[in-house]
């Protein structure tokens, strides 16, 4: 991430991706929720999107907790090390503050 601003906060990172399935692990250092906006961001990626659903050992659920492995759909390829920085929540009226 080293000369690119991102606004938001860094909610975890990505541990591993499954090709085949388009999905990527996510280690989490704040709570993830099914809706959020995210930005995933590394050296080659750098898209955003919204979250789909979350699956914690195979069973679906409405959000991560931090400390969680979890996984969920991505809709490019990532790599392990790239930051998941949380841009919004649908049930929060107000952006994250800015990364500082």
């Amino acid at each position: 991430m080293r000369g690119m601003m991102v606004s938001g906060i860094k909610i975890g990172n990505v541990v591993d991706f499954r090709r085949r399935f388009m999905q990527a692990q996510i280690g989490l250092d704040l709570t993830m929720r099914v809706g959020d906006l995210v930005h995933i961001v590394g050296p080659d990626t750098d898209f955003r999107q919204t979250v789909s659903e979350i699956e914690f050992y195979r069973e679906k659920v409405d959000r991560g907790k931090p400390a969680q492995k979890v996984w969920i759909p991505v809709k490019a390829r990532v790599r392990a090390g790239d930051a998941v920085v949380l841009i919004a929540r649908p049930d929060d009226d107000e952006q994250p503050p800015a990364a500082t």
